[in-house]
């Protein structure tokens, strides 16, 4: 049984069930928090719901009511309790409304069905045909794409994250490129370039434009990623994004709410911690990401021109382009570094790896929320205050592990061989494993990005922080260990794969410098192999556990090709150092 989620009486198919009331307690802290918690107390009890006439309390009751399809509700629950927070792109309580009239693209559905099919598999014990699931729902994606309704359209896009989460990766760049085609031809990019008064447009017009700007930006995010991770450039560029970053009213994600009190909302720059963490304010935890995204698109735009520019100025007879590596960008200084210097001597390098840094800063500390908050027990209290506060911690909780590996891919780029048309041979590994292991990857990303993933001879520095970051997450996955991993996203396991792939690395560069320097500590010591050793097996158990539900065998498979489990069980690697 899961710790955060109460199954049995999430599913209750009962028709008297009582809708559950909000806590003394929860109205009284949002009463005294910000003015955007207050909405919910003033919230005429009847609005009308898109094309129904229905409060949230008649959307609920016929929810459960036995004329609902049980299944259909459990796949709802399902996945509102797991991957809202993910991919928050409906109003909680127009979905409802639409969902029990009937109104929701029946395609929509199938799409949340595979996304909750390994959780439905785990907690019933209902066994559910993913595969079979995902081939319909691909055949059906084709039939609308010269008309797409808003349901279709958000049906892509979650399909989109479900084959990156299932590690299928052919599909996944097919879909981020339908995605990112659709959302720009129907403008979606930019939103917020009229000039029109925002604040004129009704309720139902501007709701369903803050769910678009939402679904806009997931598409963002998924085509950000992509393109870094395959080391191309982004399909939306940044001089086209003219789409404002969701709104911040709390109140937005609460089920039991048809309509906020004030709109437009926008969120706030100068917010502090407290008052996100006393509001419930959910929507902050996308803002990040959506900030995050931005950051990742100059990443990839400053590691993409580096390389391109390094190999068109790169001569035959040219014995070291790390040398010249300063002259590689317009912006940068006219002096050459040495040879033995790094990307540190490019000032736009090291802005980023600040701007990476502060973002992090900035996060809610998931351990902040720890004991705050509560899980839902039905589910007429989804986005209550205290369910919002018990997704942010969660969503805190992944968000620091998106910060791991985009550090990595910064910093693993910090290597001589980054700029070599032709690859150098492995050092602390056999050619022939090399190939093999090249090979693998090559199905999920980028040369470039499985050259990053396997090299050895990045600059100490950026090595070091590779290396920092790690032991700095394993010591905040054990202060938030209470966190079920399937509470997850499906950039967690990519998080532990990439520091995986360091502490091998790390592991195999200190087994070869202790040979070499057996009467000496040095800086390969002894604790610093027993620490990685420890980090590894608790990041190689976690990944595998993960399994059941983003589907990470490959991973797996790459990583016991890499020798990940013999490097854990050797014993040896510990003789002979001083302890």
């Amino acid at each position: 049984m899961s710790r955060f989620l109460a199954i049995d009486s999430l599913l209750n198919n009962d028709d008297e069930a009582p809708l559950a009331k909000p806590h003394t307690a929860d109205m009284e802290r949002e009463q005294s928090a910000a003015s955007e918690a207050t909405a919910i107390h003033k919230v005429p009890e009847y609005l009308p719901r898109w094309d129904e006439k229905m409060t949230p309390g008649e959307a609920m009751r016929r929810f459960y009511s036995s004329q609902f399809p049980g299944e259909t509700r459990e796949v709802v629950i399902f996945y509102f309790e797991y991957f809202y927070g993910i991919c928050p792109i409906f109003h909680p309580a127009t979905f409802l409304s639409r969902l029990v009239c009937g109104s929701v693209d029946p395609l929509l559905i199938d799409v949340m069905r595979a996304k909750t099919a390994r959780l439905i598999t785990k907690y019933t014990g209902r066994k559910v045909d993913l595969d079979a699931i995902i081939e319909n729902i691909n055949r059906r994606l084709l039939l609308d794409l010269e008309s797409p309704s808003f349901d279709y359209i958000r049906a892509v896009v979650l399909m989109t994250t479900l084959s990156g989460g299932e590690c299928k990766f052919m599909s996944y760049n097919s879909l981020v490129c339908l995605a990112c085609s659709m959302v720009t031809r129907l403008g979606w990019n930019s939103l917020d370039l009229s000039a029109r008064d925002a604040k004129r447009i009704p309720w139902l017009e501007w709701a369903e434009l803050e769910a678009k700007r939402r679904t806009f930006w997931i598409v963002y995010q998924l085509d950000a990623y992509q393109a870094l991770l395959a080391d191309r450039p982004a399909s939306i560029s940044e001089a086209r994004l003219h789409t404002g970053t969701p709104g911040s009213d709390c109140t937005w994600d609460d089920i039991s709410i048809s309509q906020i009190l004030h709109w437009p909302t926008r969120h706030l720059q100068s917010i502090d911690k407290a008052t996100i963490i006393n509001t419930g304010a959910l929507s902050y935890t996308f803002i990040d990401v959506c900030d995050l995204t931005v950051l990742l698109s100059q990443i990839n735009e400053f590691l993409w021109s580096i390389r391109q520019r390094a190999y068109e100025r790169q001569k035959p007879s040219r014995a070291d382009l790390f040398a010249g590596m300063s002259l590689l960008l317009e912006s940068e200084a006219a002096r050459l570094p040495s040879a033995r210097s790094s990307l540190f001597e490019l000032p736009r390098f090291c802005s980023l790896h600040e701007a990476l840094t502060a973002w992090n800063r900035r996060l809610v500390p998931a351990d902040d929320l720890l004991g705050i908050g509560a899980p839902l027990g039905h589910f007429s209290q989804f986005g209550s205050l205290g369910h919002r506060q018990h997704l942010m911690r969660v969503r805190y909780f992944c968000l620091h592990c998106y910060y791991v590996p985009f550090l990595h891919l910064l910093h693993l780029a910090n290597r001589p061989s980054y700029f070599e048309a032709a690859k150098t041979e492995p050092e602390f590994c056999s050619t022939e494993e090399y190939r093999v292991l090249r090979e693998m990857l090559s199905s999920s990303f980028s040369g470039t990005t499985n050259d990053s993933l396997l090299a050895y001879d990045v600059v100490e520095e950026s090595w070091q922080i590779c290396l920092d970051s790690i032991f700095e997450l394993s010591e905040f996955l054990e202060r938030n260990r209470d966190i079920s991993l399937e509470r997850s996203d499906q950039i967690t396991p990519f998080c532990l794969f990439t520091s995986i792939t360091v502490l091998i690395r790390h592991i195999r560069k200190c087994r070869c410098w202790a040979e070499q320097n057996a009467d000496d500590d040095g800086c390969y010591g002894s604790r610093v192999m027993v620490r990685s050793l420890r980090v590894v097996r608790q990041l190689w158990a976690m990944l595998k556990d993960l399994g059941f539900l983003w589907g990470v065998r490959g991973m797996e498979k790459l990583l016991r090709q890499m020798q990940v489990e013999e490097v854990i069980n050797a014993t040896d690697l510990l003789s002979g150092l001083k302890m």
